[in-house]
């Protein structure tokens, strides 16, 4: 019952975050930031509302993690194999 109340708040808080998000990059005429601000404020709702509804969500460093590490691997071993002296 708490988690329901819980996601409520958060979706009604977002909706409330949203609108002035919307209103205030459209004054602006910042219509390419307004649509970014507006993805990144419905991913971090999503998210949020899986955490009260206690869903086994990842850390997002985790996800970072999982994202960067193919691409630092080879990174870090090549530095590390061209700091080795001959």
């Amino acid at each position: 019952m708490i988690a329901m109340l819980a996601s409520i708040l958060i979706v009604l808080l977002a909706m409330v975050v949203g609108i002035l998000i919307w209103k205030h990059n459209g004054t602006k005429r910042r219509f390419r930031e307004r649509k970014w601000a507006i993805f990144i404020l419905l991913i971090g709702t999503v998210y949020m509302v899986g955490q009260a509804l206690r869903f086994p969500l990842p850390n997002p460093a985790d996800w970072i993690m999982a994202v960067c590490s193919p691409i630092s691997n080879p990174i870090i071993s090549w530095i590390k194999e061209g700091s080795v002296q001959k």
